[in-house]
């Protein structure tokens, strides 16, 4: 049953012709469902979770959170065609940060164009593609606070180090999507690596419990 509204969003991406917002809510629902069945695999109520504090079980909700909104940044670069609005970094196009343009970020229109049906700019494209870099550099900042709060209190050693091999790779393969002008291998793994963070996060949850529950 979870499945049936993915199957929706996909013939709607078909019919409504890659419009921006129903591609990326296919991709969110798509998450959504690989982050159910991780949970329902992780959860074995036999086994015996280890005890981690409510404050470093509340960080791992924050990363979630922080994460989601990452993902749909990404889904909107990806739907907009704006990976390559920037081929340049940590500069984008020789510009720090380039004249901003928020039209891209009107949620209900179609491809290419604004909600009034005007194309859109360029500057449109790189604004979303400078955002998702920002929240990259907020997600990896904080994705490294964390896993350094997981080492001083010793607890989840191997999904920490699974973590960080996945932070590790998010990074190259969406450094290598602007430098080597969008590669199908590399646009595929950062992808298949947002849904494996997403995984990780929620075994964290899935396999550990507050102290006296």
């Amino acid at each position: 049953m979870a499945g049936s509204p993915l199957l929706g969003f996909g013939a709607l991406t078909v019919t409504m012709k890659l419009f921006p917002a129903i591609v990326t809510l296919h991709l969110l629902g798509g998450i959504g469902l690989l982050v159910l069945l991780s949970a329902q695999v992780a959860w074995v109520p036999s086994v015996q979770r280890e005890v981690m504090s409510a404050r470093l079980r509340a960080m791992v909700w924050l990363a979630a959170v922080l994460l989601v909104i990452q993902i749909a940044l990404g889904a909107w670069v990806s739907t907009n065609y704006a990976v390559l609005a920037c081929t340049g970094f940590p500069d984008c196009n020789g510009q720090w940060w380039p004249a901003w343009n928020g039209a891209a970020f009107q949620i209900w229109r179609h491809l290419g164009v604004d909600a009034a049906g005007q194309n859109l700019p360029f500057e449109a494209l790189q604004s979303v593609h400078m955002v998702h870099r920002l929240m990259a550099l907020v997600v990896f900042t904080y994705g490294a606070f964390m896993l350094w709060s997981f080492k001083r209190n010793g607890v989840l050693k191997d999904l920490s180090r699974w973590l960080a091999a996945l932070l590790a790779l998010q990074f190259l393969t969406g450094l290598s999507n602007v430098v080597l002008d969008w590669p199908l291998l590399a646009a595929v793994a950062h992808t298949g690596g947002a849904g494996a963070l997403m995984m990780v996060l929620t075994w964290m949850l899935s396999c550990t419990r507050a102290p006296g529950r």
